[in-house]
């Protein structure tokens, strides 16, 4: 995984350039110290729980231990199976997996008979009526985007046409239960699929609101705080050198989410 793979940057960035210098000058570092900075790459501030894994991010610093395993990231999410609900104490993943079987009685793949105790009916009403009748544009766009919420990556990628629908595609394809405006936006979308046509103020994947960008500037005022003491620190504490690059890649992935121009810190 490139470790910036969350962020569009270029690796010119004199920033981006400079955090680098950082890491080669640390040369080859513990196994767990590479985990941390992969809950970092990891790090979305569109995802609803954005601010308890900046939490968790910063004290996986501190200590130089992740505070969470990378690779159990994502477990409860419904691509995981039509049980990952039950692992998940949010309720989130049960309600995507509820929208998941409402679109596929949509679409005829649930029959009657078969349909899931945990079904709820209200909500089946609802995206019943959103696409507003079928044709095969509207099919494959709902089959489009039950891909794309349960990661069928070899389906998403077969139901893309592009084309005068593009743009109601790209919407489909920036859904996610994560998000922080879901059920919202999954809504928005399947009235867009029903009306053959994209929606307005539809936030998808790696947008962000005036919230999120307020409390994301003053954890960055709190980050640089804290980069400076480390990086002074670092001079004769070598762990210490280690968080001030782990601190500085966090602060670089934060800004550059939240598309702020403030600079980081003189590194």
């Amino acid at each position: 995984m490139n470790a910036w793979s969350n962020i569009s940057v270029s690796p010119q960035d004199p920033e981006i350039i400079k955090i680098n210098e950082l890491e080669t000058k640390l040369g080859k570092l513990p196994d767990h110290v590479y985990k941390v900075r992969e809950l970092i790459t990891r790090h979305e501030v569109c995802h609803f729980k954005f601010r308890h894994h900046i939490r968790k991010i910063k004290d996986s610093i501190i200590n130089l231990e992740p505070e969470v395993a990378p690779d159990k990231i994502g477990i409860n999410h419904i691509q995981h199976g039509e049980d990952a609900w039950k692992r998940d104490s949010t309720g989130r993943s049960l309600l995507g997996q509820q929208y998941v079987w409402a679109i596929k009685v949509w679409l005829k793949d649930i029959p009657p008979a078969e349909i899931p105790d945990k079904y709820d009916n209200k909500l089946g009403q609802k995206v019943q009526k959103w696409p507003d009748g079928s044709n095969v544009d509207k099919i494959r766009l709902v089959r489009l985007l039950l891909a794309r919420l349960m990661w069928d990556w070899k389906s998403y990628e077969e139901l893309q046409q592009g084309g005068e629908l593009k743009d109601l595609e790209f919407q489909i394809c920036r859904m996610d239960i994560c998000h922080y405006a879901f059920p919202s936006n999954l809504e928005r979308v399947l009235q867009g699929i029903g009306e053959v046509k994209p929606t307005g103020n539809f936030e998808g994947c790696g947008s962000y609101n005036s919230d999120i960008k307020e409390f994301v500037e003053k954890e960055l005022l709190s980050l640089n705080d804290l980069f400076k003491s480390l990086y002074n620190n670092g001079k004769s504490d070598e762990r210490d050198q280690t968080r001030a690059w782990l601190v500085a890649s966090l602060m670089k992935t934060l800004k550059t989410q939240v598309e702020t121009s403030e600079p980081l810190v003189r590194i």
